[in-house]
């Protein structure tokens, strides 16, 4: 072959590895779609938990709910050892696929699920010699109920790390692009579940019904995403021949970061009813559980962006397109905070009623609706940090991450400091300091995004943060005006069920025309038009295609 001709092979070959340059127009519609595949499955995610703790409480005691409550601040620390691994499958597995590496995804596999199998299997050891003195002196199970919190601890100690170690095939699929396929198991598999729980309560299995249930899940997932992988991807093996030096050093480094904001994240997301558990009982655990459960789960609706942004900024970053990657933080936090205050402003206006139409007239359920209340703003600017620690993580910045959970740290001790010393330790002064520090150490993250960024506060407090709470102070408008009807939904279940749909239907109607006409530009009007034209081709195409088969 002339040396002529190997150039023009040499050229054409790398003008085919050559990336595809995604311009804006491709770029918004990517993140519009990732974003949408995102919301729809936390918003079916809602919808599938709400039943869930009434259907429980029907069967079993606040008491062996809250048992089940903390088996989730366990496996959330015993999920420390490998938490920042799946960044590692996603980021290197895509790179080996996009050149048709196979071995090297082997490697990376096989030696990141022997890594996290020998971390599992030591913190397992370990969570079993300590078990006794957690159930009898950390968290003071009361003796009849000790036997059941062994049993549930451990067992959902043992399926959360062995989906920690085999739930590595599903990051193979992420790394494949495979989104919507991970997202459609992981839908089913919830599904699944939820039905199980309504089984086995129904037949007497009590608070176990909740642990079966979790096993088969995760176990379900797990085989599936095995099943998946190995047919997208041929000669795909896990080995102990792949296991090499060289990609248990990529795990040990590259996820370092992840793995540090990790333990601080778990840690302040789980306080709360750590101290409730310690300092009251598992009682107040439950309570607790129940009254954050509303906001704490609605905001994965908005929370779910998150993902879409991230890879959106690297690329805009990579490229050096400072000012698109300024304008969709700013424009993906306006949007983030109007769903969300559309979403809390509700929670926080109808709680009382909301609680009682999922709980019953129970008068302690009353303080889970006043947690609520408690919990929904500090969500809310918590929720709102996501946009600015993708653009760290996407401009290769992730230490700057690090500075929310340490600011975090900081504000809970001062202010449970003072706290202890000068009020009594209940659930609901609890309540009150965490959503206080929560709410105060979110801002100054907010001011401190915003000056590394090169956006003005001003500018964000106008665009992003104001208009958030507009939905509250509509909604509190509505409650004024029914508010003689919700005082007699209170008494009765069904009545307050009625009311919260009939409260529910208004409010969604009322606040979105709101948004549209008082909040929105004329050019945001113009682009959601087109959205949702472009949306309604794509629907009418697909059903004249279906008429025609």
């Amino acid at each position: 072959m002339s040396e002529k001709n190997k150039q023009v092979i040499a050229q054409k070959t790398v003008a085919d590895d050559a990336p595809k340059v995604i311009d804006k127009q491709e770029m918004d519609r990517l993140v519009s779609r990732n974003v949408a595949i995102s919301v729809f499955s936390k918003i079916y995610y809602l919808a599938s938990r709400l039943f869930l703790p009434p259907l429980t409480l029907m069967y079993v005691d606040l008491e062996q709910y809250g048992l089940w409550s903390i088996c989730f601040i366990l496996i959330s620390y015993l999920g420390l050892g490998a938490f920042g691994i799946s960044n590692v499958y996603i980021r290197y597995i895509a790179e080996y696929h996009a050149h048709h590496r196979v071995d090297k995804i082997n490697g990376l596999l096989s030696t990141g699920i022997l890594l996290v199998t020998g971390i599992s299997i030591t913190l397992l050891g370990a969570l079993w010699l300590w078990l006794p003195h957690l159930v009898t002196d950390t968290f003071e199970i009361k003796p009849h109920l000790q036997e059941i919190a062994k049993d549930l601890f451990f067992g959902t100690a043992c399926i959360f790390l062995l989906d920690a170690s085999l739930g590595a095939f599903m990051y193979v699929l992420n790394g494949l692009q495979k989104i919507a396929e991970t997202t459609f198991v992981w839908l089913f598999c919830l599904t699944i579940e939820a039905l199980l729980v309504f089984v086995f309560l129904w037949l007497g299995f009590g608070i176990y019904a909740l642990l079966y249930a979790f096993i088969v899940r995760y176990s379900l997932s797990i085989i599936i995403f095995i099943f998946l992988s190995h047919h997208l991807i041929p000669g795909l093996s896990v080995s102990l021949k792949h296991v090499e030096r060289s990609y248990l050093d990529l795990f040990l480094s590259f996820g370092a970061v992840v793995q540090i904001a990790g333990v601080f994240n778990i840690f302040l997301h789980s306080i709360d009813k750590f101290i409730a558990s310690m300092s009251i009982g598992s009682h107040a655990t439950a309570l607790l559980d129940v009254g954050t459960r509303f906001p704490v789960t609605a905001t994965s609706i908005p929370g779910s962006m998150t993902a879409a942004i991230l890879p959106a900024t690297s690329y805009m970053h990579s490229q050096q397109r400072k000012q698109e990657l300024i304008n969709l933080y700013i424009n993906g936090s306006r949007t983030m905070s109007l769903l969300t205050g559309f979403i809390m402003g509700f929670l926080a206006c109808f709680s009382f009623p909301i609680i009682t139409a999922w709980l019953g007239t129970n008068e302690e359920y009353k303080i889970a609706a006043i947690i609520m209340i408690l919990f929904t703003l500090p969500q809310q600017l918590h929720i709102l940090t996501g946009p600015g620690s993708a653009v760290f993580n996407g401009i290769a910045q992730p230490l700057r991450t690090l500075i929310y959970p340490l600011i975090r740290i900081v504000f809970i001790g001062i202010i449970f400091l003072f706290g202890f010393l000068f009020f009594e330790i209940n659930i609901l002064n609890i309540s009150i300091m965490v959503a206080l520090a929560s709410s105060i150490g979110a801002m100054v993250y907010h001011f401190y995004i915003n000056f590394v960024v090169g956006v003005t506060n001003a500018l964000f407090f106008r665009r992003v943060l104001i208009p958030g709470l507009f939905p509250y102070v509509l909604g509190y408008g509505l409650y004024y005006y029914l508010q003689d009807w919700a005082e007699m939904a209170l008494a009765s279940r069904s009545e307050s069920i009625i009311f919260v749909l009939f409260s529910g239907t208004i409010y969604t109607l009322v606040v979105p025309l709101f948004i549209y006409w008082g909040i929105y530009s004329s050019d945001e009007r113009n682009k959601l038009r087109v959205r949702v034209l472009r949306m309604l081709l794509k629907i009418t195409d697909k059903l004249k295609v279906s008429i025609h088969h």
